[in-house]
């Protein structure tokens, strides 16, 4: 079910100050389940005692657990998506070398911590269209890549354009350690860092052939 038929669905929009905070509560707590419980065992009850309200109230206002949890990721989309943009923004003018080692560390950090939210999300298209569409990290995650490759344009490789370096070099670093993630960590996390940051130095101009 898309998130747009999610909310059409909604049994109830809350309307007073008091309904609002309750689902406020309801939302907040659901988010932060969803990253320190198996996003499998979350059930209303849960929810309920974490909000601290009555599994009654959750309905009034949200059909299922599925339409809590797709407000929750819209929350969390929201609040995480400016902290990462910001911890990638800090070296996107930072010598190249360093720049993509900084840009590994933050992108499998970020991923480890998160790491059961995104397993659950790479199952569940539509959750995962959710949390792309309201962060807008993705696309803004390349930009900021394209324009770092063009900053330092003569360190990359002449072959290859820098929105193309950006677009190798994010996908490289973003699906392997997703990757990673889903196979249970079939290396070391350390191995996982260097073996990036080797693959990542193929992209600079005087890296080997």
């Amino acid at each position: 079910m898309s998130s747009s038929k999610r909310i059409s669905e909604r049994r109830k929009l809350p309307q007073q100050q008091r309904s609002r905070e309750m689902v406020a509560k309801i939302v907040a707590s659901t988010a932060s389940l969803l990253l320190k419980t198996d996003p499998d065992q979350l059930t209303t009850n849960l929810i309920a005692d974490k909000a601290g309200v009555s599994k009654g109230s959750i309905y009034q206002y949200f059909a299922d657990k599925d339409e809590i949890i797709n407000a929750a990721i819209e929350q969390l989309a929201a609040q995480q998506a400016p902290v990462i943009e910001e911890m990638l923004r800090s070296v996107t003018l930072v010598q190249p070398e360093a720049a993509m080692q900084s840009s590994i560390d933050i992108l499998i950090d970020v991923t480890i911590a998160n790491r059961r939210l995104i397993r659950y999300l790479a199952e569940r298209p539509d959750y995962t269209r959710t949390f792309e569409n309201i962060s807008g990290l993705n696309a803004t995650l390349l930009a900021m890549a394209t324009l770092h490759m063009g900053h330092y344009r003569d360190q990359y490789r002449h072959e290859l354009s820098p929105r193309a370096l950006a677009w190798l070099f994010f996908n490289m670093a973003v699906s392997t350690t997703l990757r990673y993630i889903e196979s249970d960590d079939p290396i070391s996390l350390e191995e996982l860092r260097s073996g990036l940051k080797f693959a990542s130095a193929g992209l600079l101009s005087g890296s080997k052939t």
